[in-house]
């Protein structure tokens, strides 16, 4: 069998994603809800379900702003959790500003990896979970 590939390989688009974990789940059902640009993974049914709205309000706020989360720079992230009311999740928009403004980079030039170490997770999840 013959392969042909393209000679130049098309430009890859990352797509971004909100990811929910709930930790709390203390029966045996596995509960899991995916939409467009969000995946929600376990938790006690209510913290799922709590969860799942808020899903469901990111992307009906991203509808109406006709756009995807993968189009949405710090600054916007930041206001659509407040839009949706999710103030974890502005905090975190918040750092990756300011952690892009003291590099002088903007959010599409760095990788997941890089993104990831512009915050003080340890810090962050104390603030969360307060």
């Amino acid at each position: 069998m013959i392969t042909i590939q393209p000679e130049t390989a098309r430009p890859r688009r990352l797509r971004a994603a909100i990811i929910g974990f709930g930790l709390d789940g203390g029966d045996d059902l596995q509960r899991l809800t995916r939409s467009a640009q969000c995946l929600v993974v376990g938790g006690s049914e209510e913290t799922h379900d709590a969860m799942r709205e808020a899903v469901i309000r990111i992307e009906l706020e991203l509808e109406a702003m006709q756009r995807e989360l993968g189009d949405l720079d710090a600054d916007d992230l930041a206001e659509l959790a407040f839009r949706v009311d999710l103030p974890e999740l502005a905090q975190i928009a918040e750092r990756l500003d300011a952690g892009l403004e003291r590099q002088g980079r903007s959010f599409g030039e760095l990788s997941a990896e890089e993104l990831t170490a512009l915050l003080d997770l340890e810090d962050l999840g104390a603030a969360v979970g307060s």
